[in-house]
């Protein structure tokens, strides 16, 4: 692979921010369906209304810690490579490399596009900019 470059680690604080608004969210759709803390004596006044609201709720809160996953997202550029989360690509495997923003609601995504494959980067923090400072400001 060559001469270590640059690396880029995971971003901690995006990640805590999107789990934040994640969970905010999950909350504000359980309180708004259950129609407020009053509510909730509907719901757990029978056995059915509490086991729907649990498996509701837990699905809500596995879908706004999701991003804890990546808290472990790095990228490494070498010399003739790069290394995503401990899988190494050649040049030559992988291709050109180019950068891809998008955005669902709230909530902005980036993508590392190569001939090979597309590789989230959304949670490592700057890739664009360690990629550039890695192959063009040498």
């Amino acid at each position: 692979m060559g001469k270590k470059l640059t690396q880029a680690s995971s971003n901690k604080a995006k990640i805590v921010i999107y789990v934040i608004i994640r969970t905010a969210l999950v909350l504000l759709i359980c309180l708004a369906g259950v129609r407020g803390i009053h509510g909730l004596k509907e719901w757990f006044s029978s056995l059915r209304g509490i086991l729907i609201f649990c498996v509701l709720f837990m699905l809500g809160l596995v879908w706004s810690l999701y991003p804890l996953i990546h808290l472990r997202d790095f990228l490494i550029f070498y010399e003739n490579g790069i290394c995503i989360n401990g899988k190494k690509y050649f040049f030559t495997e992988i291709g050109k490399v180019g950068f891809c923003d998008y955005q669902t609601g709230i909530i902005t995504h980036q993508m590392m596009q190569t001939d090979l494959r597309n590789f989230d980067v959304t949670y490592v923090e700057r890739p664009k900019r360690a990629y550039n400072e890695a192959y063009f400001n040498q």
